[in-house]
């Protein structure tokens, strides 16, 4: 109990020391709460990109496969019909062909992305509509030339109009809007509110182009994921036996993954960098608390004389320490806290300051406090009585 006084007693001490110099005090703790700021607001960044990232790719579930397909050579082709022929009867897919055309309406002509896709796109991509439908079987067989279209789209070309039922013209020719989409925001893959899909054998002909770039996938459930990725790179080394730089085969989990692991290293290289700040805050906290010590040898003198002894005078000075470096981190943090919510306020970033994120912070300050304290508080116990008397 006597020892828990004590600590309670140096802690009021040491927050009258440093409220008696209150410019060089915050002075001193500058420095842990640029480093704190830093470091909670970096690594919300980065968990914040990891969340946004594990969640675009999680909403087009982990049953998905993707295939992409690129050759300089122009008589090197992946057709749609090839396309499809990756397919198991249990299995959906789409193709995704795009180009950038002129779109014009008698509200604006401006370009666009024009996408080429069949009827089950929508499910793959967890696409929603507000009005009209989706591109049906019926559309991609005969190549009709109709197009859905996402809701920035719909506000850019036809105001306040509803576009369901009227005609757009795409690269000069006429297309019947069926189906607008809902606002779905942006994604690692693109914004679905600023395109514009069309039926793909409707786009080949439109592109002057029978060949796909990329093509989906999706399985019935998770575990027939590895079947399908080794018997789709099976067919396609069959379909491009002397080019197998051509084609990639990837599945959602392998993506979801790589991502998390890209971010985790972002996160902790965030994290890092903000921590030399730390450092260097702990640095001038060290070096003020050995200019205390220097300044306050009389009054080490006289408590040793009243009977302090040399453990009491290395808590005091330790305890300052921590108290500044415990105060700097807690303003550090309020200030990453207030950041991370400006940030979400002005943009769809949505950052959120974790609890762990907090925890380390206050860890990291408390740390920085003990280390960089440990010197003068050492330096002040060591002085002698009669030595820190004599001094003016």
């Amino acid at each position: 109990m006597e020892q828990i006084m004590n600590i309670f007693q140096s802690i009021k001490l040491a927050l009258k020391q440093l409220l008696s110099a209150k410019f060089r005090t915050f002075l001193t703790m500058l420095g842990i709460i640029i480093g704190v700021f830093s470091v909670i607001l970096l690594v919300s960044i980065g968990e914040a990109i990891s969340k946004n990232v594990s969640s675009q790719l999680g909403d087009m579930g982990s049953n998905l496969v993707s295939v992409s397909f690129y050759s300089d050579n122009p008589n090197e082709k992946f057709t749609y019909k090839e396309a499809n022929g990756l397919l198991n009867e249990d299995e959906i897919g789409s193709p995704e062909v795009m180009k950038t055309k002129e779109v014009r309406t008698n509200v604006k002509t401006a370009s666009s992305q024009v996408t080429g896709v069949n009827e089950d796109y929508a499910t793959i991509k967890n696409l929603e509509l507000t009005s009209g439908r989706f591109c049906s079987n019926v559309d991609v067989r005969f190549a009709q030339k109709v197009t859905v279209i996402g809701s920035e789209i719909a506000k850019k070309y036809f105001k306040n109009q509803n576009p369901v039922g009227k005609h757009i013209q795409i690269a000069g020719a006429r297309y019947l809007v069926i189906g607008v989409l809902k606002e779905k925001g942006e994604s690692l893959f693109g914004s679905a509110d600023k395109k514009l899909f069309i039926p793909v054998t409707s786009a080949e002909r439109l592109f002057k182009t029978d060949s796909v770039d990329l093509y989906y996938i999706q399985t019935k459930n998770t575990e027939q994921v590895p079947d399908v990725v080794k018997r789709t790179k099976q067919r396609l080394s069959q379909l491009f036996p002397n080019n197998k730089e051509a084609y990639t085969v990837v599945n959602q989990q392998q993506a979801l993954d790589t991502f998390d692991s890209i971010t985790s290293t972002l996160t902790i290289g965030l994290g890092a960098i903000a921590g030399i700040s730390l450092l260097v805050g702990g640095i001038g906290i060290m070096n003020i608390m050995l200019v205390s010590v220097s300044e306050r040898t009389r009054e080490i003198g006289i408590r040793k004389a009243i009977g302090a002894g040399s453990g009491d005078i290395l808590r005091q000075f330790l305890i300052e320490a921590i108290v500044l470096s415990l105060l700097g981190g807690g303003i550090g943090i309020l200030l990453g806290i207030f950041s991370a919510q400006i940030v979400t306020a002005a943009s769809s970033f949505d950052m959120h300051v974790s609890a762990t994120t907090i925890l380390l912070a206050v860890g990291f300050s408390m740390f920085i406090g003990i280390v960089f304290g440990v010197v003068p508080a050492q330096k002040a116990s060591k002085k002698m009585p009669i030595d820190a008397l004599r001094a003016d």
